[in-house]
């Protein structure tokens, strides 16, 4: 029975002795700014409806609210284009649509250090934003009269990893 109550013991004063992890919590998250142009209305209707090919650029920024606050404001930016294929006599694709939004939420920053600031902010809050802007773009482009816009997951960790490389 005492070796019990040692056991339990060690298991205590071990688990108060260990740091913390950093982590970010997200609060809340929203449509900031949102544009959609139909190129050509009404007679882009008019062609035979087949998938756009789709051109999209994305960047994520973070500002913290208020000063020595762990509050951030981060942003995923999206700007997407819609084509069509180029034709087979070498015509050039031509612009369906182009959408434009940056979908936002505030984050918390918990126990985060000089290492885990970055990546908490511009990799693991723009996986959360993600499928929230995702899903509007895709609504966007069908309610527009188009086939839904489909993205695949974005690797946040590469896009950092590319802009910390290009300075």
């Amino acid at each position: 029975m005492a070796d019990h109550n040692n056991r339990m013991t060690d298991s205590i004063g071990g688990a108060a002795g260990s740091p913390a992890k950093a982590n970010v919590l997200m609060g809340i998250q929203y449509v900031k700014t949102v544009t959609f142009q139909v190129i050509g209305a009404p007679t882009v209707y008019t062609r035979v409806q087949e998938r756009p090919q789709i051109a999209i650029a994305v960047d994520v920024r973070a500002n913290q609210i208020g000063e020595n606050m762990p509050n951030f404001e981060v942003e995923l930016a999206m700007r997407c284009q819609g084509l069509t294929a180029p034709g087979p006599n070498g015509e050039d694709a031509t612009r369906l649509f182009e959408a434009q939004l940056t979908y936002a939420g505030i984050f918390t920053l918990n126990h985060s250090t000089a290492e885990t600031f970055e990546p908490l902010l511009l990799i693991e809050a723009p996986r959360m934003l993600f499928p929230g802007a995702r899903n509007l773009l895709a609504t966007l482009s069908r309610e527009a009269g188009f086939l839904p816009v489909v993205i695949q997951q974005i690797d946040f960790a590469e896009l950092w990893r590319n802009r910390r490389a290009q300075g």
